[in-house]
């Protein structure tokens, strides 16, 4: 949501001078409750929101001195308040990153936790607002969820990823497609002619999937009719399954989202990697390092806070009637599993 209004606006409306608008918004006790309390009723009716880059330029002019740290949000869901840190699962982590760019402009990033024991929506906004935030960056959400409900008219918002689905905010994720165009390109250039695809563990975000599949799906139809295979049955796929289709099909390479987990499955069926089938890791993985494409968190992170910044420099709040995605496109990371075929 954009809005136009201006503060003269305002003042119009209520029939006051604009400085009474501007302390009536923040709450300044030299102004009656009654007339703050219609003031921001009108404020709301109109549309009306407080740039907070104008409001920290006129806190300069009025204390002579600069405002440092005005404050972001970056808010998690998870159960428990520090669930979304890496030592207690294997996904990136975009916060230092957000951070560390944060502080290049001059700004405080604040983790805040929604699922705080007794918060509401409407409260946690209020906390929000109450603390002068007006721009959030929204962390990845949990596996299995995949919405939240916040007054988002209040606050210019980026989410990182691809977990939250409804509302559809502006994001900055991976460029999955592009992993897996730059994987295919590899391994054909190594000599791997039967190269599968395989699902093997669970997805925070299933459009991630859709997206690798749809360019490994891509790519297929430039390979001749015997290099083309089906892709492993199951999302994710089991041990059984895979070791049926492994059997039949037998590829030479494997593209895959949990390369530990499928390298596990190999062994068991006694097939040596890289020797007998090389091996690439679509997503990041904490605990071990992996052929593939990478990508550095902190890079996301930065991009999140970098596009938020533009939100707030334009007053731009609420649910984007036209979404924009940003995509960084990872690098090639080397660990020995496709070496050149022989």
């Amino acid at each position: 949501m954009q809005t136009d209004t201006t503060l003269q606006d305002v003042a119009k409306a209520a029939g006051v001078h604009r400085t009474t608008v501007s302390l009536s918004l923040r709450d300044n006790p030299r102004i009656p409750q009654a007339t703050r309390d219609r003031v921001k009723a009108i404020a709301r009716e109109l549309n009306y929101r407080t740039n907070p880059l104008v409001s920290a330029l006129m806190q300069v002019r009025r204390l002579g001195k600069p405002v440092k740290h005005a404050s972001m949000a970056y808010v998690t869901n998870y159960p428990t308040r520090y669930g979304w840190r890496p030592e207690h699962h294997d996904r990136p982590d975009f916060f230092p990153g957000a951070v560390a760019r944060a502080e290049d402009f001059g700004y405080k990033l604040e983790h805040f936790w929604l699922a705080e024991p007794g918060m509401t929506p409407h409260r946690f906004c209020e906390i929000l607002s109450a603390r002068g935030i007006n721009g959030l960056i929204i962390g990845r959400l949990p596996p299995g969820q995949n919405s939240l409900d916040l007054e988002w008219d209040r606050f210019s918002c980026v989410a990182l990823g691809m977990t939250l689905r409804s509302p559809v905010l502006h994001h900055v994720t991976e460029n999955h497609f592009n992993t897996v165009r730059q994987t295919m390109d590899r391994c054909l250039e190594r000599g791997y002619r039967r190269v599968g695809f395989v699902i093997s563990d669970n997805q925070d975000s299933p459009r991630v999937g859709d997206r690798w599949l749809g360019a490994y799906l891509r790519h297929q139809l430039h390979l001749p009719q015997r290099e083309r295979l089906p892709v492993c049955p199951g999302n994710p796929t089991d041990e059984a399954t895979f070791r049926t289709w492994f059997s039949r099909y037998k590829p030479d390479a494997l593209l895959v989202n949990n390369a530990s987990l499928l390298l596990h499955w190999l062994k068991r069926l006694g097939r040596q990697v890289p020797r007998d089938v090389g091996v690439v890791g679509l997503e990041h993985r904490r605990e071990m390092a992996c052929t593939g494409v990478h990508y550095d968190p902190a890079k996301i992170g930065a991009l999140a806070v970098e596009m938020l910044i533009g939100l707030m420099h334009r007053n731009e709040t609420g649910v984007p009637t036209v979404q924009h995605e940003v995509l960084l496109t990872g690098e090639w990371q080397e660990d020995c599993l496709l070496p050149p075929r022989q």
